[in-house]
């Protein structure tokens, strides 16, 4: 397999995986507790949470056939534009969704699953199914944004290829949910929120490039400076494995002072996640 082919897979398999087994663990926490709350109406939960799963899927499919429609519409430099916008709006997105999961392994989130009791213990079905729908649509959005900026710096791309990564991606989703819900030792939580975060922290930082190499050809931005080394000699950026990291986490051989800011603009935003929670308490 070449390197594109290679980045290609291993980006929209990551992203399917990631985005799904989210969308499956609040599927997951809606059934659980549901049943808990009220345990005769059990079919009756399962029927609206996943008829309110199905609607999410289908509004996030109408999204990415409207950003189809609207690619396919613009030309040269309208195309171009839109790409980076939706670049950058993904590169936002994974930033927000790793900050979201630090949150959440600090406790400092809502619960989901208070907001399923209360709708099945009033006899909320269609609040219950709404609940579901929005979290299924939220998932396979965000997943539509990520490829869609993924893909917007690369040529070629199939629909047959794309959807058998992203069905790739689904199944390693759907083991890690199983091995997540039965509590087997073949995935660690905690190995699994980092590796999630890791993926999603590099992904962006490949985004992060796409979009300052897309305002720079648009004129939008200088480079500030030419070339400031060149390390091609050691690691190319255009062919083998320096091409894998250029797409994967936006290698540059021969980096200008604006993109190289920019990058680093980037990881320090992103190590914001990784900072002691503020206590809120003044100095005594």
């Amino acid at each position: 397999m070449n390197p594109d082919l290679t980045l290609q897979t291993f980006e929209i398999a990551s992203v399917v995986w990631r985005e799904s087994f989210e969308a499956l663990l609040v599927v997951g926490i809606l059934l659980t507790w549901s049943v808990r709350a009220v345990p005769a109406a059990r079919a009756r939960a399962t029927r609206w949470i996943f008829a309110g799963a199905g609607a999410g899927l289908v509004l996030a499919l109408t999204l990415a056939l409207v950003m189809s429609k609207a690619a396919d519409v613009l030309e040269g430099d309208g195309e171009d534009i839109l790409q980076m916008v939706i670049a950058a709006f993904a590169t936002a997105l994974m930033l927000r969704m790793v900050f979201w999961m630090r949150a959440m392994e600090r406790g400092q989130t809502g619960d989901l699953a208070i907001q399923a009791v209360r709708h099945v213990e009033a006899g909320n079905w269609l609040g219950l199914s709404v609940l579901a729908a929005l979290a299924v649509a939220r998932e396979g959005a965000e997943t539509v944004v990520f490829l869609y900026g993924l893909t917007a710096s690369s040529q070629g791309w199939q629909a047959g290829f794309v959807l058998a990564a992203g069905l790739f991606g689904f199944v390693l989703a759907a083991i890690s949910f199983w091995a997540f819900r039965t509590g087997s030792k073949l995935i660690s939580r905690t190995v699994l929120a980092r590796v999630s975060e890791a993926l999603l922290l590099i992904l962006g930082s490949g985004l992060t490039m796409l979009v300052v190499d897309k305002a720079i050809s648009l004129g939008l931005v200088s480079p500030m400076t030419g070339p400031l080394w060149d390390s091609s000699r050691l690691l190319d950026d255009g062919s083998g494995f320096g091409a894998f990291l250029a797409g994967l986490v936006g290698y540059r051989a021969r980096p200008e002072l604006f993109p190289l800011l920019s990058l680093g603009f980037y990881w320090l935003i992103a190590s914001l996640a990784y900072a002691p929670p503020l206590t809120g308490k003044a100095p005594a």
